[in-house]
């Protein structure tokens, strides 16, 4: 079985903002105005935000009960819109420290950056935003994804989710027959670059049954 465990603790949330005012008086009535209007706590510079803290109050002990008994093949409830601005938040701080490490990186090879690095600090930077990828829509996973040839030539790409499958091609080192403009340069894993085919391919709905295609993989 599966269980979802509550705790609770009493805490007293502090907020503090700087407000120009003349008195005291028009400060507080302009914070009250700000708060109705749900503008408190936008950090700007008119109204910077100086404290934003949960302190806990009194010596009351740990409450825990289980609010949700679930079967053990059932799914865990979607996380609350607190757990999600929280991972947004440590993936928007991921993603800065990546960008940065990228850039130093960068710096060291005299101004070239890696891909590599970048991709990790775009792929925190979209778990921030609450994207899934810049292909996919929120919310999709592509699970399976299949390419079908005929004659060994690529005739379809298909997958469960064509709209979050990620971009797909064909990269061919046979060039025979092909013009120079119809090529790429391919960097290698020793540095090296190779001349290549490459043909993107669009990620079609399945039309064929994919639980008999990955049958023997699973």
């Amino acid at each position: 079985m599966k269980y979802v465990v509550q705790y609770t603790l009493p805490y007293e949330h502090r907020v503090m903002v700087g407000i120009e005012a003349d008195n005291s008086d028009e400060a507080v009535s302009k914070a009250e105005t700000l708060f109705e209007q749900g503008d408190i706590w936008q950090d700007t510079a008119t109204v910077p935000l100086l404290l934003d803290d949960y302190d806990e109050t009194g010596d009351c002990p740990l409450l825990f009960t289980v609010e949700q008994t679930l079967l053990d093949d059932e799914p865990w409830p979607a996380p609350d819109a607190s757990v999600v601005t929280l991972r947004r938040r440590d993936a928007a701080f991921q993603a800065s420290s990546l960008l940065v490490e990228a850039y130093r990186h960068g710096e060291a090879r005299g101004g070239s950056i890696d891909w590599s690095d970048l991709d990790q600090a775009y792929q925190a930077a979209l778990r921030a935003t609450g994207a899934s990828s810049d292909r996919g829509s929120p919310g999709l996973a592509c699970a399976r994804l299949a390419v079908v040839l005929e004659g060994g030539i690529v005739q379809a790409v298909i997958a469960d989710q064509p709209d979050a499958a990620p971009g797909v091609a064909v990269v061919d080192y046979d060039t025979d027959g092909y013009e120079p403009d119809e090529l790429r340069h391919i960097t290698q894993s020793d540095g090296s670059q190779s001349l290549a085919l490459v043909i993107e391919h669009h990620v079609e709905s399945a039309g064929i049954n994919l639980d008999e295609v990955f049958q023997e993989s699973e």
